[in-house]
């Protein structure tokens, strides 16, 4: 018999962030700004964002905002105010080089790759089924203290079969329990470690590799019902997307990509029940994105993120690159089904599989927003993809996700219109976290 669990059940009652150590003043107040609020509302032109104790206390036009006395100012004529952008699909502990070495991951590496995303404006990321010991440790000092890079949300270790994807390339870090019983047991052990998701991989990569058995798939749905944890599945087919939701699957990273035929009473119910897409259109991108334009490695923001041994090592794996005409057109097929899931209403987020190959932590998160606008979303859209539709895919909307007031004051500040063009949000010009501007060019970020 399906089940279907609410998704308020499954949505983790997390407490409020701790706050940063105010300014002298006890406020501060950002004027001038073109405000963008990530809500998807029409930007407010010379805008007041006011914050105290790393929370805002008033966001809207400057009209209807008086300033405190006491407030340090900030200047932001010319410039665009946009909250810092989250990312749902990440993989920490990795260089994002030409391979994934299980090796490389340690509480160093971790960091590293969280000061690369905060550095690019990405103030939030979800770590998704590789996460070991040193990351949720990191995860549980931000639960005590203001953070000092990017929020890290995690969900341990995900579940795969026995010898299933991405077993393959990350060994025994994924879970393969051998049946339902033994799920369930290694749901509750994620539940001990207070995990913020769970993630499960359903994909055969076409026949290639076994898959995971609905039976042990809706014992982890369940089990994680019973915790309160929402489940995130990896998938590739409409099939197991349909089975996977209908037993109360809280989101999806990738895109259906097998057809594009969507039943419009799936997307009614996916949009109704607010359950959010990642569609992490780059990591089929990356297939070709480099190795068609090898000079996008000499971009200086590359540069920032890898060493030199490292930069050679990706230039070597470019040169022998050799995409598939079927991994193009599966990319055709995810490209046009998450215009269409959006044009259904469903929430569409931004996840970038950060730290799989190729997959440079924080620049391929603005690659993934550039790559929605050119799915057919709107620039305005893309952004509330990777702002409030990332919040809403974390359960925590009422705490980050948009500037209005009592939210964190997790915001970015841009040099130009990412509303005339996404690619814009490449041109930061500061970053805010919790409420305190972060020095990026000091971040260790390799």
């Amino acid at each position: 018999m399906r089940r279907v669990w609410p998704l308020a059940a499954l949505l983790l009652a997390g407490c409020r962030f701790p706050s940063a150590t105010p300014p002298a003043s006890g406020a501060i107040a950002i004027t001038g700004a073109t405000l963008i609020d990530g809500t998807g509302a029409a930007p407010v032109p010379d805008a007041v964002v006011l914050i105290r104790e790393g929370r805002i206390t008033a966001a809207g036009s400057k009209a209807s905002i008086p300033v405190p006395a006491d407030a340090a100012r900030v200047d932001a004529s010319g410039k665009f105010l946009i909250p810092g952008l989250l990312d749902l699909h990440v993989h920490l502990g990795s260089t994002g080089g030409p391979g994934f070495r299980a090796a490389d991951y340690t509480r160093d590496r971790v960091l590293k790759n969280l000061n690369s995303y905060l550095y690019f404006g990405v103030t939030a990321v979800r770590s998704i089924g590789t996460e070991r010991d040193e990351g949720l440790a990191i995860r549980n000092e931000q639960r005590t203290a203001a953070p000092r890079t990017a929020r890290l949300f995690t969900a341990g270790r995900g579940f795969t079969a026995p010898g299933g994807h991405p077993a393959q390339e990350i060994g025994a870090i994924a879970r393969q329990p051998k049946d339902a019983s033994d799920a369930r047991r290694q749901v509750r052990e994620l539940a001990s470690q207070q995990v913020d998701a769970i993630k499960i991989w359903i994909d055969d990569l076409g026949g290639r590799a076994p898959k995971v058995s609905r039976g042990v798939i809706e014992a982890i749905l369940e089990e994680a019902g019973k915790a309160k944890i929402p489940v995130s599945a990896h998938i590739a087919t409409l099939d197991d997307t349909i089975h996977f939701f209908e037993f109360g699957g809280s989101g999806f990273l990738h895109m259906v990509r097998d057809t594009e035929t969507l039943p419009e009473d799936f997307v009614s119910a996916l949009r109704d029940r607010r359950t959010v897409f990642t569609p992490t259109l780059i990591r089929q991108e990356l297939a070709w994105y480099f190795s068609e334009k090898p000079e996008r490695l000499s971009d200086p923001a590359v540069a920032r993120l890898v060493d030199a041994a490292t930069l050679d090592a990706m230039r070597k794996s470019v040169a022998a690159a050799k995409p598939s005409p079927a991994g193009r057109k599966e990319f055709d097929i995810a490209m046009r089904n998450t215009k269409r899931m959006a044009d259904g209403g469903v929430p569409i987020a931004v996840g970038s599989d950060g730290g799989s190959q190729m997959d440079l932590p924080g620049l391929m998160t603005l690659r993934e927003c550039e790559l929605l606008v050119e799915a057919g979303l709107t620039p305005l859209e893309a952004i509330t993809a990777a702002t409030y539709n990332g919040a809403l895919g974390l359960g925590r909307e009422q705490e980050i996700g948009s500037i209005a007031a009592g939210k964190a004051a997790d915001l970015v500040l841009l040099s130009a219109d990412p509303v005339r063009d996404i690619g814009n949000l490449r041109k930061v010009d500061r970053v805010m976290l919790n409420g305190t501007w972060v020095n990026r060019e000091s971040l260790e970020l390799k």
